[in-house]
Parts: structure tokens; C-alpha cells; sequence
């Protein structure tokens, strides 16, 4: 089991509220793949590139069975994954800690399947889908993703249905938008963790910078650096899985030891 600092352990024994912000590295160690990159679902560059343009917004309008090919190749990779300790350390981080907030740029729904309660899909969900012509939507079966020959219609007027996840080239939900500047700008939690993300995007990046400017702890968990590694105080070289299980044991020895120190209310 890795270790982690003791001056990280000490800053932990002031810590109430908690930001964690979750990127692709986190689902990977569940076999959820990337879609270009070592371990991803397409090894040839340009192969990668034409999924990317596959799953935007533009193709899904105008060649929705493209769309829903390749969502249904990423569903068969990703068939039978399951929430990994790093999943699940956070979960049980929610329990003990007095304000907890997690924000994912994943859409495959493991941070729910763990635990998680207050979660912010920025990019959505894709096992859920919604019809493009009238209200209907619905939670679409992992079997019937795992099935498809072309895009799903709506049972209800015969439409295509689309995944709730925000594709390349769309705007992000604007629900999710105000909880993110509910849960990590206006309320800057005292520890903020960037769990498996490169942060390449401003809406991740930035509440690091509003983190660290603040004064709060920030502290990266991921096996290389990032864009973000140098806003944090602690970058800790290491899988979610390997890591946040023993960063959670050591939260709650803090915690537990300043409960006996000030005794029976």
C-alpha cells in the first residue's frame, strides 16, 4: 500500500469540506478506455481522430447511427466494469466528511454505482438517453447498448434518441455549471483533489487556481504530471486505486485522534 507524506497527514487534521474533481485515469483502472492513447480503444492515431469527430454534436444530427456505432464499441470495452477502491474510497470520504462534493468528466456513472451521492456529471451520463424530436427519456440497458446495429428511436414518436452526455463540440449542461460554481467556487472546500485528470479544460482547471488561491489544500493524485501539477501543494505519483484508499485511512486516524484529544461532549 503506498504511503503518504506526514506533513500531508498533519494538514489533514484541519480539513472539513472536500472538492474532488475526477478525469478519465480513475474509470481506466475499472477498464474503461480512453479513446486514443496507450490502453485506449484505438490505437491508431487516426482511427482515434474519427471516432472523436464521430461523437459530436454535428455528426449525431447528421449521421446519428455513426454516433451510436462507436458509443456501442466503448460500451463493449467497457462491458462489466466495476467500481475500483479508488471509487469507493471516495464514496466512504463522503460519509465522514462534513461538506463533500465530487465534479467527474466521466459519463459511465461508476462514481454513483460506488456510493457517491452529491456528484456533478459536467459531460453527463450515457446510460441514459433522451429523444432529439419530443420529451422522452429514459435509463437505455447495458444490453441494449451492447446490441445496437444503428441509433436507438424513441418509443414514443419514433425519433432518435441521444445519449445525456455532452458530445464534442456542445455546450455543457448548465445544470451541472451552476453546481460547480455552488460546490467549488462560492464554497471553496478546504481540500480540493484532482483525481486522474490532465485538466485541460478551464472549467476544471479553475477550480484549482481559486483553491489554492484561497489557501486550501490541493492535492494531486495521478501517475504523471498534468497541466495542473504545479497549483498543487502535494502531487501524489500513483493510481486512484493505490492511492486514495490509504490517503482515506489517513483522514480518518486524524480525525479519530482529534475526537479523543478533546474528550466526551
Amino acid at each position: 500500500m503506498k504511503s503518504i507524506p506526514q506533513e500531508l497527514v498533519e494538514r489533514l487534521a484541519s480539513v472539513r469540506s472536500i472538492g474532488v474533481i475526477t478525469g478519465a485515469g480513475i474509470s481506466a483502472e475499472s477498464g474503461i478506455p480512453t479513446y486514443r492513447g496507450a490502453g485506449g480503444l484505438y490505437d491508431d492515431p487516426e482511427e482515434g481522430q474519427r471516432a472523436i469527430e464521430a461523437l459530436s454534436g454535428e455528426t449525431l444530427l447528421k449521421d446519428p447511427d455513426r454516433t451510436w456505432k462507436v458509443l456501442r464499441d466503448i460500451a463493449r470495452h467497457a462491458q462489466g466494469a466495476e467500481p475500483n477502491p479508488g471509487h469507493l474510497a471516495l464514496a466512504e470520504w463522503e460519509d465522514r466528511a462534513e461538506r463533500f462534493a465530487l465534479l467527474t468528466q466521466n459519463v459511465d456513472g461508476l462514481h454513483h454505482q460506488a456510493g457517491s451521492r452529491n456528484v456533478i456529471e459536467i459531460h453527463g451520463n450515457i446510460k441514459r438517453v433522451n429523444c432529439l424530436r419530443c420529451s422522452y427519456q429514459e435509463a437505455l440497458p447495458a444490453k441494449a447498448l451492447l446490441n445496437l446495429e444503428c441509433a436507438p428511436k424513441c418509443p414514443d414518436c419514433q425519433g432518435v434518441l441521444r445519449p445525456k452526455a455532452v458530445l464534442f463540440g456542445e455546450m455543457l449542461p448548465e445544470e451541472a455549471l451552476r453546481r460547480l460554481e455552488e460546490e467549488f467556487h462560492r464554497h471553496v472546500p478546504d481540500l480540493l483533489l484532482l483525481v486522474g485528470t490532465t485538466a485541460l479544460f478551464p472549467y476544471i482547471a479553475f477550480p484549482a487556481q481559486i483553491a489554492r488561491a484561497a489557501g486550501s489544500l490541493v492535492v494531486e493524485v495521478n501517475p504523471e504530471d498534468t497541466d495542473v501539477t504545479y497549483l498543487a501543494e502535494f502531487a501524489l505519483r500513483g493510481t486512484a486505486g493505490a492511492l486514495l484508499p490509504p490517503l482515506l485511512a489517513a483522514f480518518g486516524g486524524v480525525a479519530q485522534e482529534k475526537g479523543q484529544a478533546q474528550g466526551p461532549k
